[in-house]
């Protein structure tokens, strides 16, 4: 299980990524969410940087568990969070705002 210090993430601009960081002992894993995961928590298609880091706070919780699974899973190096990480049906959390597929 990974452990997250509530540190600031950072949005990388070039690979449309959200990175933030969580420890395993004492060990860095980078994790990434990529933009569409954002996008789906906020049911747009587009985004400012800002509204994109305010999806991610608003769903830190579930972000944080979704990259502890994946390390867990065997993600050590870096964790790579995508949309279809949201799509699961056991993935079943109120507050998240997925937009719903016609």
């Amino acid at each position: 299980m990974l452990r997250f210090l509530n540190e600031t993430p950072v949005y990388d601009f070039e690979l449309e990524r959200l990175r933030f960081v969580g420890l395993d002992r004492e060990r860095h894993v980078i994790c990434r969410i990529a933009k569409d995961a954002l996008l789906a928590c906020i049911d747009s298609d587009d985004a400012t940087a800002h509204e994109l880091m305010t999806a991610f706070e608003n769903n830190r919780t579930l972000f944080e568990d979704i990259a502890s699974m994946e390390h867990a899973a065997g993600s050590r190096e870096e964790v790579y969070i995508e949309r279809f990480h949201l799509e699961h049906p056991w993935l079943k959390v109120p507050t998240m705002a997925i937009a719903s597929r016609a």
